[in-house]
């Protein structure tokens, strides 16, 4: 146990290092929006301004969707039967930022200038009736309360991914020392990393269903406790409550857990693994009940709005997209696929390591929204790469069988990541956006295209399947200018110009007279490389980067090395014949 502690604290502090300084996008605002709208109210629905409202964030959103409601489109939300307006993201991720947002009131108490020092840095001389026109402002403000979830929940989330990992391959029989490869391979080098900075429901949703997936390895190694078997429901359950998606791959955790009961005559195992989530289903039936009055409806659109995309366009884009396509994003796919595929490989729950990753391929696959909105890499399918690679790589040891062709899919997965590190997502897409726009606007002026598709374009679907605008080169570019300073002037102010943002980023001039398209980054924090924590916390204080990044840096190296030192070791906790753990695993059960 000792060792599990001080390589999750090592963990969590080197994700500190590449965590954001503030929420980077709007998902993941509107909810730390509800989460305070409960913790100040006692209910998480949010107020316009004649209802009461009483914050900028809040008062926009509700206004927002409101707005979209009366044209009859959904966005964010909707109203509630008791007419305050709620956030459709999950209500598990509202749960988990409240304390969050509860030590946040408190610093703010204490420290009373540092919203107004926010503000100043970030929307300086603007009046209070015009901030809502300030868009870096609007959303991003309350920056206590923002900084607290992007600094503790998603470092958190990494940490415990990466340690529960580790727990499901010494479950499947691994030795500690190729237990800890797996861990790092499916940490590391696929897109299950951003989960550990990003601060959007993934990170949180991902971490539960590996605890489901740990107690259901332990079931069918039959050294799964019933207490185990309870919390693992329990951890199902709350994976559902963070990502509703999830609901769809449990019924496969649950079917492991039956095969396995009903293989040792021991029912009981089942039952209680379903006790553990039953808690979860019928909560989140109550809290629909009284939001809308339906105890099936979330606050998302029917399934039917969403999921119309044809499969074969889905599909192709979610594997080679070249911006967020999962064979580029997680090299460790090229050899965790094959390893699934063969019975020598993977002899032991094959079909489930299947299950789990198609379900979530052929269900985002029809979806138009396949690219997964702010975030690195398909995050919708993220569950499908790390549930594959979890079971896949701890028997096939590619390590040992495939050296050097591991050691080089581990690189570059290491520098794919490290991509995503150096730049904003949220940068990226607003320059890629306005660069899809000037291509299309000439294509159209040209003749190329109709005016039906201009007019429903979908820059996104573009620029992150067309190679000329992936991240995967364009954020070098980005990071170079924010390193030279191109995108923002010495009076903090955004330095506007096609020829500073999306010529050099991807080859394409704005078309004359729009200059929109030639925006800088919009949001402050998109700049200067403030998309990190302690580049946008050093930059607020006036301290030097360095006194923030390098404790923390430090100490989670060391930490590191200390925990993985003995998890690596002969003996290390977490195997299936007990707490020492043995080299019997699944497969022999």
């Amino acid at each position: 146990m000792k060792a599990l502690l001080l390589a999750w604290s090592g963990a969590f502090l080197l994700l500190l290092c590449v965590a954001h300084g503030n929420l980077e996008s709007i998902d993941s605002a509107a909810t730390m929006h509800a989460a305070r709208a409960l913790w100040q109210r006692g209910d998480s629905g949010l107020r316009r301004a004649e209802q009461g409202g009483e914050w900028l964030g809040e008062i926009a959103l509700s206004k927002h969707i409101a707005d979209e409601e009366q044209k009859g489109r959904h966005a964010y939300g909707k109203a509630g039967t008791n007419g305050l307006t709620y956030v459709w993201f999950p209500v598990g991720h509202v749960w988990l930022m409240v304390p969050l947002v509860a030590a946040a009131g408190a610093l703010d108490a204490a420290f009373p200038g540092m919203e107004a020092r926010y503000r100043a840095a970030v929307a300086p001389g603007v009046p209070d009736e015009r901030l809502h026109e300030n868009r870096s402002y609007l959303e991003n403000h309350l920056v206590f309360a923002n900084a607290a979830v992007a600094l503790v929940l998603p470092p958190a989330c990494g940490a415990t991914l990466l340690v529960l990992l580790f727990l499901i391959a010494r479950a499947l029989g691994a030795a500690p020392r190729d237990a800890a490869w797996a861990a790092a391979a499916t940490a590391l080098a696929t897109q299950c990393f951003p989960l550990g900075r990003e601060t959007l429901s993934d990170g949180p949703g991902l971490c539960f269903l590996l605890g489901a997936l740990l107690a259901v390895v332990r079931a069918q190694a039959g050294t799964a406790s019933r207490w185990l078997l309870l919390g693992g429901g329990a951890a199902a359950g709350a994976a559902v409550l963070t990502r509703y998606a999830h609901g769809f791959l449990v019924p496969l955790l649950g079917l492991a857990v039956l095969l396995a009961a009903w293989r040792r005559r021991r029912p009981a195992e089942f039952v209680w693994f379903v006790l553990g989530g039953l808690p979860a289903v019928l909560l989140l039936g109550v809290v629909n009940w009284l939001r809308f009055g339906s105890p099936a409806d979330t606050g998302y659109p029917p399934f039917s709005s969403w999921f119309n995309y044809p499969l074969p366009y889905g599909l192709l884009k979610l594997l080679i997209a070249a911006g967020k396509g999962i064979l580029w994003l997680s090299p460790m796919l090229w050899l965790a696929l094959p390893a699934a595929a063969s019975a020598r490989a993977t002899p032991a729950l094959r079909w489930l390591a299947w299950g789990l990753f198609a379900v979530p391929m052929a269900m985002f696959s029809m979806t138009s929204g396949w690219q997964s909105g702010q975030c690195w890499g398909a995050r919708y399918v993220t569950p499908a790469v790390v549930c594959l690679c979890a079971l896949a790589l701890p028997q096939a040891r590619p390590w040992v069988a495939h050296r050097r062709i591991f050691l080089a899919l581990f690189a570059a997965g290491c520098l794919v990541n490290l991509t995503g590190v150096i730049a904003p997502t949220r940068g990226h897409n607003q320059l890629a956006g306005q660069a899809v726009r000037a291509m299309y606007e000439r294509e159209h002026a040209a003749g190329r295209i109709t005016d039906g598709d201009l007019r429903y374009l979908d820059e996104a679907d573009h620029f992150y399947f067309l190679p000329r605008f992936s991240p995967l080169h364009a954020n070098w570019t980005y990071a170079w200018k924010s390193l030279r300073g191109d995108f923002e002037g010495e009076d903090g102010m955004p330095r506007d110009g096609s020829g500073k943002g999306i010529e050099p980023l991807f080859g394409i001039a704005a078309m004359p007279g729009r200059d929109e398209q030639g925006f800088a980054p919009v949001h402050w924090e998109d700049r200067s490389f403030r998309h990190l924590a302690w580049v946008f916390w050093s930059t607020l204080l006036g301290l030097p980067g360095w006194l923030l990044l390098l404790p923390a840096a430090g100490l989670g190296a060391w930490l590191s090395r200390a925990g993985w030192r003995r998890l690596g070791g002969p003996g290390g906790p977490g195997g299936p014949g007990g707490p020492r753990g043995t080299r019997r695993g699944v497969a022999a059960a």
